[in-house]
């Protein structure tokens, strides 16, 4: 009976300090502005990922992987402080998640080598840029989301030497698990996105509220 209580008491424990961590995570995202909001969530996603990311290189590719794959997380800090970086400039904020998002591709790029597939997560970088602007700041989300694009060209020709050379078989896998983050990233970022739509819906339907009163 007492071992049930125990039990039960490391059960509520442990619920609180996840309850508290993510009270803690929300409003460490949390922004006024919807956009810079969503940012620092796709920001706090990746790099609180970042972390575990070479376990998932080791698994797909095997301990040839090492250590090399741990200079994956790498930029991982830089990610995490750009919420704090948006409640000193949201604008500055807004432009560093692509940005970092660009950086760490290429930085990956040159750990795992052009073969591994990972390029494709310029991509989301052009995504990230399209959807993180307003109308007056339109040239300069053209100006962030082509940047992704001039850099797929240039590594045509310009691959860095990577790190360590996979094999053919290694690598196919490499670009199989690149392909579902993906996947699952771009699915993130339109659930982050339908926030900013609930958000603005929501100032709407206050201004026609207080019109009408």
């Amino acid at each position: 009976m007492s071992a049930q209580v125990v039990d039960e008491g490391d059960q509520r424990s442990i619920t609180s300090a996840f309850a508290r961590l993510w009270g803690w995570t929300q409003a460490y995202a949390a922004h006024p502005d919807p956009l810079a909001q969503v940012s620092n969530w796709v920001a706090l996603t990746i790099g609180t990922h970042l972390p575990i990311w070479p376990l998932y290189i080791v698994f797909s590719a095997g301990a040839q992987a090492w250590p090399s794959a741990l200079l994956t997380s790498a930029l991982a800090p830089v990610f995490c402080v750009i919420p704090l970086l948006s409640r000193r400039h949201n604008l500055w904020a807004r432009v560093a998640t692509p940005l970092a998002g660009l950086a760490n591709t290429v930085f990956t790029i040159w750990v795992l080598g052009i073969n591994s597939g990972t390029e494709v997560f310029l991509v989301p970088c052009t995504v990230l840029a399209a959807q993180s602007f307003r109308w007056h700041e339109r040239w300069l989300m053209l100006v962030l989301a082509g940047a992704p694009l001039v850099v797929w060209f240039w590594l045509q020709n310009h691959a860095p030497v990577p790190l360590h050379h996979y094999d053919p078989a290694a690598a196919h896998n490499l670009i199989e698990l690149n392909v579902i983050s993906i996947g699952i990233l771009m699915a993130l970022f339109g659930w982050f996105q339908i926030e900013v739509y609930r958000r603005m819906e929501a100032g709407r339907s206050e201004t026609r509220s207080a019109a009408g009163g």
